[in-house]
């Protein structure tokens, strides 16, 4: 890794990189959580699923191979760091909660078990980022 820490540019582009993928993850989360919460009820719920989904999952896609890459450079640090290994528990959490919402076919139900597994998922990616910026402070 040492094209990683040799090069002044390269961690914090990686690092740009990774906030960018929140920010498209967390952004188009939000705004389909909030149609969800029956705002912005003049937008039809699938038509803003097949927009917001993608990017999403685009964004964590980008946050993902940003963040395995800074994780390579720095495993053993990563793996004693307890914010580390708390955003790693929240991110699995955060996952089974998406799965759990699509399986049970989330987009096809407006209820209130819907609402809370949206809210959920808001908390859930909120604390993976609290987490996150934790781990430079542990």
């Amino acid at each position: 890794m040492d094209w990683l820490t040799g090069v002044s540019w390269v961690y914090p582009a990686l690092e740009v990189a990774h906030i960018v993928g929140i920010a498209l993850l967390i952004g188009s989360l939000a705004v389909f959580e909030l149609r969800v919460w029956g705002l912005g009820g003049a937008v039809e719920l699938r038509a803003l699923a097949r927009l917001a989904l993608p990017i999403a999952l685009g964004g964590f896609a980008l946050a993902l191979c940003s963040g395995a890459v800074m994780f390579l450079s720095q495993i053993d640090e990563m793996l004693g760091n307890k914010a580390f290994l708390a955003k790693m528990g929240l991110l699995v959490l955060a996952g089974a909660n998406a799965v759990a919402f699509h399986l049970r076919g989330g987009l096809a139900v407006d209820d209130a078990l819907a609402r809370a597994q949206t809210a959920l998922s808001l908390g859930l990616w909120i604390a993976v980022v609290f987490c996150g910026r934790w781990i430079a402070y542990k």
